[in-house]
């Protein structure tokens, strides 16, 4: 079996962190309070929401895919 060389198993590895952190900033908006106003409100919060963790999935998947 082939060895990757470390910077493609770095940027790997930072892909994968990258759909992990999508997703958990779109859980995050679902999840959070409107406290002070500084995120968005209404439809346009959930529809935000679910386009982050669609596309961290997808940014996951992605990286996992080229992982293995």
């Amino acid at each position: 079996m082939k060895e990757k060389p470390s910077a493609d198993l770095f940027s790997l590895s930072v892909t994968v962190l990258m759909g992990l952190l999508y997703l958990g900033g779109g859980i995050y908006l679902i999840a959070s309070s409107q406290s002070f106003g500084l995120l968005p409100t209404g439809i346009f919060r959930y529809l935000l929401a679910g386009l982050l963790i669609i596309y961290g999935l997808f940014r996951a998947y992605r990286g996992i895919q080229r992982w293995l």
